[in-house]
């Protein structure tokens, strides 16, 4: 969750070494979550897609392996639905042409194929589509849900354990300095983010998941989902030395053949 104080100062670094392209780029983020901020949006759990709908979310959260329920297929965005959700959420025009929305099949915990959606890159739609379908027909890795943050109206569908590439939004680095998050423009993804949590010095960002590679849906250096991403020219946040971001696999190129940005290694 992006804090109500952002300003171009939180950034790690000083803004005056930024490139020109990438300053640019954190104005118009910073100055369109202000912009939302400032309609003051509300978000409650009837506008959040339930995947369990005989229950609450809450009821579904308090289960320690809801996780591995089947949930209820849910009907897949138009592109109409789409272009009005990236234009709700104030994201530039920039970016929007930018994005394409791609359908993807995975299996879920129950063994049962899902037909699933990821808003990403324009540059990295045959790549996704080519890793989705290895993970499916090479592998019997679950995923719980793949379908974009918009549907559960922006609100970190990350623990409901929801797969998903992009979002309109920053990330606080270790040092909890803001930065540029890959998933704003599209060029990283997250994978069942509950049971592969980010973690730094041995904490998890998601203590009452703890990480373990034994779990099915978790990603580890020799799993066969890591393979595949890496074969597809994916970086995994599972090799960063200072942190470990189980869940993300990302392509930084895409930030800096567009924005200038140079990847700093975690």
């Amino acid at each position: 969750m992006v804090e109500k104080s952002i300003n171009l100062n939180a950034f790690n670094g000083s803004m005056d070494k930024v490139g020109p392209r990438l300053k640019e780029f954190i104005i118009t983020l910073v100055n369109s979550i202000k912009e939302l901020e400032t309609e003051k949006i509300q978000t409650d759990q009837n506008t959040i897609l339930n995947l369990w709908p005989t229950k609450t979310l809450e009821e579904i959260l308090s289960d320690p392996l809801f996780y591995e329920k089947p949930i209820t297929q849910p009907s897949l965005l138009t592109l109409d639905q789409y272009f009005n959700s990236l234009q709700d959420k104030k994201v530039s025009p920039e970016i929007i042409k930018s994005l394409s929305l791609v359908n993807v099949d995975y299996r879920g915990f129950d063994n049962n194929i899902f037909h699933g959606q990821v808003v990403i890159r324009n540059d990295l739609v045959s790549s996704i589509r080519e890793v989705f379908k290895r993970i499916l027909t090479e592998t019997d890795f679950p995923l719980t849900s793949v379908f974009p943050i918009s549907m559960f109206n922006w609100n970190s569908s990350s623990k409901l354990n929801n797969s998903s590439v992009f979002d309109w939004r920053l990330v606080s680095n270790i040092l909890n300095n803001y930065e540029i998050s890959d998933h704003s423009v599209g060029a990283a993804i997250d994978i069942n983010p509950v049971l592969n949590p980010w973690m730094c010095k041995g904490l998890e960002n998601s203590p009452n998941f703890p990480y373990n590679p034994d779990k099915k849906g978790t990603l580890y250096k020799d799993s066969d989902v890591v393979k595949i991403f890496k074969e597809a020219g994916w970086k995994w946040g599972g090799d960063w030395e200072n942190s470990k971001d189980w869940m993300h696999f990302y392509r930084p190129e895409i930030m800096f053949k567009y924005y200038g940005k140079v990847e700093v290694m975690e």
